[in-house]
């Protein structure tokens, strides 16, 4: 036994009296040369260590070299990939011996890294194959040779002692883009007592001028390379936007991630300036964006779960999902919003006349002018992805139009979107909606349905547009498919049906029923007191290749039956109508039935922005009451003058009506 004892101790001794006298045996210039030739040969770069260059064996081996640099790819106009001012490597040597690593120092101090991306998508880290070595190893060798080492480092514990980079810098160059990023003043500094211990890396660095702090600590570094579960923590902290996670890493193949997150962004404003996107907004207008919620990762599955968000002053709660495993990526979201306000980011313009602003020298285009875009859609998108998303929003706010709650439900699948409008709360109404856009072949198809009931019109429209001039309780119905690649031809092929009601109202600016004591005093007298009371305004619609038809629009009065029909053709934007105002002077016909009276035909017609009213004569005499007294206003003001009046006043009246200008 003492033999075996004295044998292992004369070895240790050699091993000693080896390692102290090797650095006497080999200069360092050798060992300096053999370096600089290894990875060379390892990286097909070349290594300089251009300053002082030393060797230690025992207790510690370790370097320590000046004016380190390693050479750039070929295509590189920048002579070096990596620089370092002082670089020092001290290694533990007694550790070794049990599988212990214990990294006392490693400091690269001012190291300056360049990478770089060229026009060819080629990587200046990408290093060329190592000589000697075999380019083509096949993946089963390399999975083998993975599967065998079964995820074992060859050591049984790590430890670090003084690991920092000081002073650093680093740019990366894509000369596809143009985008030149520049990192300075980098300083980080790793903590590892043990693989079971705590892993800590902490640092800062500057970007445009800002400074910015991370943090990151891993529970334990064996979990992570046993790829077992352990906690993890990380943040990112800066005045532009602060990040923190609070988690941990069930999994590191496939990546499982789970934990806590908070983003906040004092202003959305600054930090795209900050990134190089200014962007130009309104003030009060993005700033605070808040996030937080619980998020996921499994593999290629990710989620964020009981989010809260804040963007200025919307508030909302949602939970959202993608998973990029599967053939098509599938999305799937849900946002509750307590109020949406879109005022704010209106432009300042918004919802007046636009001509106002432009060039008095140069005529307005009107929407007669600006035919149908024929530029065929793009709706390929559809089908990159297919999604289910639910909107519910408390209350919308757009200019002055106040919206109730909103319920909206998207689906999209296949090239197929769905949109349906579940809940609408429009001034005391209701209504339901639905879109329908099949992107699946190159002529897309379009199906809409709409539903209003209840709406108090007169708030409504004084709301949306300034229009006051009608009032009462409506109901709209709509139903209308399309299908074409573009705007002209969705026009051209649209048909579809509908009907409106509006019940117990008035028309303001103009008294029909003062029609049957003066015609022209009842036009040109359109003050406020002017009123039409109606017990109801109603029509239907059908919609032919972009041609809509109205046979029954009927209005009733208690002593005005007004009754419309005509076209309005939406390829050309024109419109052909004629509206017969009857003078009756009984409430009989009020529900409905036929009343008798005076009827003066007034006819529209033109283009849409430019409609043209007149009066029609010849069809005046319908079931008059007093033909005796009609024949003698005829005689006494002339028929081509009356025309001329009526002509005149009603194209004013009706056109103020409509809010056209003169």
């Amino acid at each position: 036994m003492k033999k075996v004892f004295y044998g292992i101790l004369g070895i240790v001794v050699l091993l000693i009296v080896a390692v102290v006298a090797i650095p006497f045996l080999v200069p360092a210039e050798r060992l300096k040369e053999e370096l600089i030739l290894a990875v060379n040969d390892a990286t097909g770069r070349t290594l300089s260590i251009d300053g002082d260059f030393s060797v230690s064996v025992f207790p510690t081996l370790g370097v320590n070299a000046s004016t380190v640099s390693l050479s750039n790819a070929p295509s590189s106009n920048e002579p070096n990939m990596v620089s370092i001012d002082t670089l020092t490597v001290e290694l533990a040597v007694l550790p070794i011996i049990t599988g212990q690593v214990q990294v006392d120092k490693f400091v690269l101090n001012k190291p300056v890294i360049y990478l770089e991306s060229d026009k060819k998508g080629n990587k200046n880290w990408e290093f060329s194959s190592p000589a000697g070595t075999a380019s083509g190893t096949s993946d089963a060798e390399t999975a083998s040779s993975s599967d065998s080492s079964g995820g074992d480092l060859g050591i049984s514990d790590l430890n670090l002692g003084d690991v920092q980079i000081i002073d650093g810098a680093l740019t990366y160059n894509d000369q596809k883009t143009g985008d030149i990023q520049i990192l300075s003043d980098i300083n980080i500094a790793l903590t590892l007592t043990g693989l079971d211990a705590p892993f800590k890396a902490a640092g800062n660095a500057v970007w445009n001028a800002e400074k910015v702090d991370f943090e990151t600590e891993v529970g334990t570094l064996r979990a992570v390379l046993e790829n077992k579960p352990t906690s993890l923590k990380s943040s990112v902290t800066s005045s532009k936007v602060t990040f923190t996670l609070d988690g941990g890493i069930d999994a590191t193949q496939p990546l499982k991630l789970n934990g806590k997150t908070d983003l906040n962004i004092p202003s959305l404003k600054d930090l795209t300036a900050w990134v190089g996107q200014p962007m130009e907004a309104k003030e009060g207008t993005f700033g605070l964006v808040s996030v937080k919620g619980d998020v996921s990762i499994n593999d290629t599955a990710y989620a964020f779960k009981n989010a809260t968000l804040a963007f200025d002053k919307i508030n909302g709660n949602g939970d959202f999902s993608v998973n990029l495993g599967k053939k098509i990526p599938y999305l799937e979201g849900r946002l509750d919003i307590v109020e949406l306000d879109i005022n704010p980011y209106l432009p300042e313009n918004a919802g007046t006349d636009q001509n106002a602003a432009s060039d008095a020298s140069a005529p307005a285009k009107t929407a007669s002018d600006q035919k149908w875009d024929d530029k065929p859609m793009d709706f390929s998108g559809l089908k990159s992805a297919n999604a289910k998303f639910d909107l519910s929003v408390g209350k919308i706010l757009v200019q002055k139009v106040k919206i109730g709650k909103s319920s909206v439900a998207t689906k999209l699948q296949d090239g197929v979107l769905n949109v349906d409008l579940t809940e609408l709360d429009l001034y005391d109404g209701k209504g339901v909606g639905s879109v329908m856009l099949d992107a699946r072949n190159p002529t897309a198809k379009v199906a809409k349905s709409f539903s209003l009931q209840g709406i108090q019109l007169l708030p409504m429209l004084t709301d949306a547009a300034d229009f006051d001039k009608l009032e009462g309780t409506g109901k709209i119905d709509l139903k209308i498919n399309a299908t074409g690649k573009s705007q002209k031809d969705f026009i051209e092929a649209l048909n579809g049906n509908g009907q409106i009601l509006f019940e117990n109202g008035a028309i303001s600016g103009i008294n029909l029923a003062a029609m049957a004591r003066n015609v022209a005093s009842a036009f040109t007298d359109s003050g406020g007191a002017q009123k039409t009371d109606f017990a109801e305004l109603s029509g239907t619609f059908t919609i032919v290749n972009g041609l809509l038809k109205n046979n029954d629009l009927k209005m009733l009065n208690p002593f005005v039956r007004i009754t419309g029909k005509g076209d309005v053709n939406m390829p050309p934007k024109t419109l052909d109508y004629r509206v017969e105002p009857k003078l009756v002077a009984t409430t009989e016909g009020q529900g409905g039935k036929d009343a008798t009276g005076l009827v003066v035909p007034i006819k529209i017609s033109g283009s849409w922005d430019d409609p043209k009213f007149a009066p029609d004569l010849a069809g005046a005499i319908t079931n008059i009451a007093d033909p005796a007294k009609l024949k003698e206003g005829l005689e006494t003001k002339g028929k081509e003058e009356l025309k001329k009046t009526l002509g005149d006043t009603l194209g004013k009246t009706l056109g103020g009506f409509l809010g056209k200008k003169d």
